[in-house]
């Protein structure tokens, strides 16, 4: 299972990156092309609801859906909406709000579809544990923004590197995400199913060996 850990983390921390920093950044580069506080403000807001909604509805499409390909949808949608939100510069506030709403509703996604994941690789079990290890891969995006504003770095001041580099980042989730080999439903009834009926066999082998000879030539 090392291996299914080690995918899964290096999944969420790539995409994390881009999600977390725009969230320190929106304003930022916002204020580049649009000299409108008021409205980024309000942006902000909208954000937050927009990452809250998301976590939402991925966490109820993933009952009913392959988790596999739920994880590089998200990470897809999380590469494309991060190259748009460069893009936007050249196109207003409406493309503006578009990217990043998109952005962060994929984004929510994350909080909502790693634990899923956790679950079927390791069941129930110091789950609690395996979650706190697994977000310590936030660190990947704290990195990238210490990095970013390092004086000698400076990406910010030039979006084009800054945006991109995180688009590569996130594009590493999804061939990631490619190799994420998750059970489905179908699958995991299957073995439960199978897991039922062995149980049902070793009770009934154990009932057996109770039930005195005479008994036993009656109940066979």
């Amino acid at each position: 299972r090392v291996r299914e850990a080690v995918v899964s983390t290096q999944s969420t921390g790539c995409s994390l990156a881009p999600v977390l920093t725009a969230l320190t950044t929106f304003k930022v580069y916002g204020q580049s092309f649009i000299p409108d506080d008021m409205f980024l403000a309000r942006v902000g807001g909208t954000l937050g609801i927009a990452k809250g909604l998301g976590a939402f509805c991925w966490g109820m499409v993933a009952d009913f859906m392959y988790l596999e390909g739920l994880v590089l949808a998200m990470t897809v949608i999380i590469t494309v909406a991060t190259v748009l939100v460069y893009v936007s510069q050249f196109y207003g506030k409406l493309v503006y709000v578009i990217a990043f709403v998109t952005l962060f509703l994929a984004g929510g996604g994350i909080f909502s579809l790693y634990p899923v994941v956790l679950v079927r690789y390791f069941g129930r079990q110091n789950f609690a544990t395996l979650y706190g290890i697994g977000l310590t891969s936030i660190a990947v995006a704290a990195a990238f923004m210490a990095i970013a504003t390092l004086p000698f770095g400076r990406l910010y001041d030039s979006w084009f590197i800054f945006w991109m580099s995180l688009a590569f980042i996130a594009s590493l989730a999804v061939w990631v995400a490619m190799y994420l080999h998750v059970l489905d439903y179908r699958e995991v009834n299957k073995i439960s199913d199978v897991r039922t009926v062995d149980q049902n066999q070793h009770e009934m082998r154990n009932v057996q060996r109770n039930i005195p000879p005479v008994e036993r030539e009656q109940v066979e």
